[in-house]
C-alpha cells in the first residue's frame, strides 16, 4: 500500500467515526476524486464496508487463531 492509499483509508475511518454513513463516505470520496484500491473513480459501498471491517486496517488482527489445547487428544480451541 502506498502513502496515498493509506491517507484514503485514514480518511474513511475518520469520516466513519464522525458519524458519516457509508453512502455519505462514498459521495465524499468521489467528490474528492480519490481512487479506489483498484484505481477506479467510482466507489462502491461494499468496498468501503470491506475497508472498515478489515482486521488489519482496524488493528484487530488476531494471529494464531487456532491452537491445540491438549496435545494428547489433539483438541483444538474453537
Amino acid at each position: 500500500m502506498n502513502k496515498k492509499q493509506a491517507e484514503t483509508i485514514k480518511l474513511i475511518y475518520k469520516m466513519y467515526l464522525l458519524g458519516k454513513s457509508l453512502y455519505g463516505i462514498k459521495q465524499e470520496l468521489e467528490r474528492l476524486n480519490l481512487e479506489t484500491p483498484m484505481h477506479k473513480k467510482v466507489w462502491h459501498i461494499s468496498t468501503i464496508k470491506s475497508i472498515l471491517t478489515n482486521e488489519k486496517y482496524k488493528g484487530d488482527a488476531l494471529l494464531q487463531k487456532q491452537y491445540t489445547v491438549d496435545f494428547l487428544t489433539k483438541k483444538k480451541n474453537e
